[in-house]
């Protein structure tokens, strides 16, 4: 066997395995997310913060949702544009994303 052969053989080899691994590396309904950046706005039920990266995710809130700045709990009316935030996000079916806890640093984010 040609050393050519046998470079086309692990070629094969490496197209297979990601064509199998990609399905279980895509996110799923359960799949926790950090997301860590501003608030951007907050609305009746749901949360905008604006990344690190520059997007801006949208978190639903709901009465399990735990809002905390230091060890003190917070109600969403009290968060201000421009806090710094840490949300725990859990991904449902519909790609939609809950915050089982919310983190506030201790004061409003420098610009």
């Amino acid at each position: 066997m040609s050393l050519q052969g046998g470079k086309s053989r692990v070629a094969i080899i490496a197209v297979l395995f990601l064509l199998l691994a990609a399905p279980a590396a895509r996110a799923h309904a359960g799949h926790v997310h950090k997301i860590m950046g501003t608030v951007a706005s907050v609305h009746a039920g749901s949360l905008d913060i604006k990344a690190t990266n520059g997007t801006t995710a949208s978190v639903a809130l709901n009465a399990r949702t735990k809002i905390r700045r230091g060890t003190t709990a917070v109600k969403a009316t009290n968060l201000k544009i421009g806090e710094r935030v840490v949300a725990t996000a859990t991904e449902q079916k519909d790609k939609s994303m809950i915050a089982t806890d919310v983190r506030v640093a201790g004061g409003p984010a420098k610009h």
